[in-house]
């Protein structure tokens, strides 16, 4: 499996939330994703990670994203990229289902 992430740095919540918002309704789980997390770093931080079956997916649906990502940069967000092959991933035996998709 493969990872592409990105920490963003908006200039405030609002954006945030608007930006993180847009990108959950247009590409989680879209053009090959099979899992998407995000991590909420901060009021206007947030990390977005997109798990893939390969490489060549993951750069696949890249490729579909550039026009949003050039926009969400002209609007002043800060993007920090980060990709490469997902190891030792794991789950403990006793998670279910619903505790992984439950939104909190």
């Amino acid at each position: 499996m493969y990872a592409r992430g990105v920490k963003h740095t908006f200039t405030n919540e609002t954006m945030k939330q608007s930006v993180t918002g847009f990108m959950m309704q247009n590409f989680d789980l879209k053009n090959g994703m099979l899992m998407s997390f995000k991590i909420h770093l901060s009021e206007n931080q947030v990390v977005h990670i997109g798990i893939f079956p390969d490489e060549e997916t993951a750069n696949a649906a890249a490729e579909k994203a550039k026009p949003i990502i050039k926009q969400i940069a002209e609007m002043g967000v800060k993007a920090e990229p980060m990709f490469g092959l997902l190891r030792d991933l794991l789950i403990a035996g006793d998670v279910t289902l619903d505790q992984l998709i439950a939104n909190k």
